[in-house]
């Protein structure tokens, strides 16, 4: 498992379609939230450019989205490997990267301000991402000014989280026990189900001593709860109006 070195700690990063979030691992190998710079366990997804030039991302730059739409960039998770940002902010065509740069910058800041200088970053995408979606999420945390050492598969994240979680509740002692052993009490082979705020996947895994391997995935990377919510609006609409 990847954990501090001399010159900081690893951190791993969860860069989600509408909330973001990040998470160490103690000296007992236990994954543990950092809370961002408002002490809260996530931070929405959302950057704000404010006419001076400035930058504001998560919990305010979410409530601007409906005041000033034209200068909110939110959902940028969706846009990852195209050229351009769905539609211009302030003005601007800004490429996915840049904009999910300032989401990963604020996560390193609120990190380093609770624990030191971060060394480097571990970040998760969908299974079914492909090699231009995944390089413009290297991308973006180089622009973010992180050491990007990896970047996983999210059901194999989930997978991993669940074997050692699992392993730990039933008396394990993960700080002296190594991964292939905690990994072979869980299940051979698993579905994870991923439904986001902004992202749908499905993915078959088969977990292998110490590996684990993606058998099949799909998934939709324009689906998710913000759907349902705006089909939930749109029906009541519908009904009421």
């Amino acid at each position: 498992m990847i954990q501090a070195d001399s010159d900081g700690r690893v951190i791993g990063i969860d860069l989600g379609t509408t909330f973001s979030a990040m998470a160490y691992l103690d000296r007992h190998g236990a994954a543990v939230t950092i809370p961002n710079g408002e002490g809260e366990l996530t931070t929405p997804s959302v950057v704000l450019f404010e006419p001076d030039g400035s930058i504001v991302v998560g919990r305010e730059a979410r409530r601007a989205c409906l005041i000033y739409p034209d200068r909110v960039a939110a959902c940028v998770k969706r846009d990852m490997g195209e050229k351009f940002f769905s539609h211009p902010v302030a003005g601007k065509r800004l490429s996915p990267p840049s904009i999910a740069a300032f989401i990963l910058k604020k996560l390193k800041q609120d990190a380093e301000r609770r624990m030191g200088p971060v060394a480097g970053a571990v970040i998760t995408v969908p299974a079914y991402f492909d090699e231009g979606r995944r390089q413009a999420t290297v991308d973006a945390g180089k622009l973010a000014g992180l050491n990007v050492i990896d970047i996983i598969n999210e059901p194999t994240s989930a997978a991993l989280a669940y074997a050692f979680r699992s392993f730990v509740d039933r008396g394990g002692r993960a700080e002296d026990t190594p991964a292939a052993a905690i990994f072979a009490t869980a299940p051979n082979t698993a579905m994870v189900y991923d439904l986001g705020g902004g992202t749908f996947d499905v993915t078959i895994i088969r977990i292998q001593g110490d590996e684990v391997r993606v058998l099949a995935t799909d998934g939709d990377v324009r689906l998710g709860g913000k759907d349902w919510d705006q089909r939930i609006v749109d029906r009541a609409a519908e009904m009421f109006v």
